[in-house]
């Protein structure tokens, strides 16, 4: 189960979700891309692109050092104070920015006469530097989570540095009430939130279409076509937010269920590795979902490839060109 678990399916997962996120990046930062949603589509992408980069010390951790032994020191105070840190902050980070994007999609459907003064670019740029902050803070206990004990092995006489959990802190009953605020806080209410406000902007987003419908007899072209992109942004937004939902459903149960009785159960084990991938699965896949939905990003992509491939092809060509004038110049 460890092994198609962490060591195939996860390492494709990855792979494909960072060219992903570094394609929505890339794609997201042209000049045509100013829109505020897409100030919290990049905000989105640059968490998921670094949660997946901390997947890779998890699945090597699980495969090779499940004991928590390591023969560097700096290696494993890296597996016991970062990696888990800086997962948790980042995957929040996601969660966060998502729930943002869908807020500032509620407010523009549902209340578009306040969308101008609640949903500005300078208030979504500072929403997104503070959203990271924020989470950090209040994932900064889990840098205490363990500490680095050195002993020498038994057989081979060399130094072992060993990762082991501090129980003064997972034992604390304020640490367990901290552990569940977390899973409230960026898991169980964002995954409602979600849910109630996609409802609400399906049902609004409805009926303005039929309001326009009734009042316009004849519609031009670009309205048209404002209308269909404004439709495929709901279908984004819907289909982001269902991935999530869908997603991140088995790890909130197993966040709840965990049981130290139950970490032998082959049952168990396939649950929690399933959830595991579901996670990951929910940040590597936006890239695509984006190419689905969203014409506007589809083209932009299209051109960014096309432009790159001129620009490539056109420095080869002048390399050549300046490669064969001094090949031919006289002495």
């Amino acid at each position: 189960v460890k092994f198609v678990a962490y060591g195939v399916v996860m390492p494709v997962l990855v792979c494909v979700g960072v060219l992903g996120d570094l394609l929505n990046l890339v794609v997201l930062t042209r000049p045509n891309m100013t829109g505020v949603a897409y100030v919290y589509m990049r905000g989105y992408a640059a968490a998921s692109l670094f949660a997946l980069l901390c997947a890779i010390p998890f699945t090597h951790r699980v495969l090779a050092h499940e004991q928590g032994r390591w023969a560097s020191y700096l290696v494993a105070a890296f597996h016991a104070h970062v990696v888990l840190y800086f997962g948790n902050s980042c995957i929040g980070i996601g969660v966060v920015m998502l729930l943002a994007l869908t807020v500032e999609r509620f407010i523009s459907v549902c209340y578009p006469a306040q969308a101008r003064n609640l949903c500005g670019g300078r208030r979504a740029y500072v929403t997104v530097c503070v959203i990271p902050v924020t989470t950090f803070v209040l994932n900064s206990p889990y840098l205490f989570l363990a500490h680095v004990v050195t002993c020498r092995s038994s057989e081979t006489g060399a130094l072992l540095h060993l990762k082991q959990q501090n129980t003064w802190l997972v034992e604390a009953w304020w640490f367990q009430g901290y552990k569940w605020m977390l899973e409230v806080v960026f898991k169980l209410l964002p995954a409602l939130v979600l849910v109630f406000l996609n409802i609400r902007i399906i049902r609004t987003y409805k009926a303005v279409c039929e309001k326009r419908r009734k009042m316009t007899n004849k519609v031009s072209g670009e309205q048209r076509r404002q209308y269909a992109e404004e439709s495929r942004l709901m279908f984004l937004l819907g289909g982001t937010s269902t991935l999530f939902f869908v997603c991140m459903t088995p790890m909130i149960l197993l966040s709840v269920t965990i049981h130290h009785a139950w970490a032998t159960s082959l049952a168990f084990e396939v649950f929690r590795a399933t959830a595991n991938v579901l996670e990951v699965t929910n940040f590597a896949v936006t890239f695509y979902i984006y190419c689905v939905f969203s014409k506007d990003f589809r083209e932009t992509f299209l051109r960014t490839l096309r432009s790159a491939k001129e620009n490539s092809v056109g420095a080869s060509f002048l390399g050549s060109v300046s490669g064969l004038k001094e090949a031919i110049r006289p002495p």
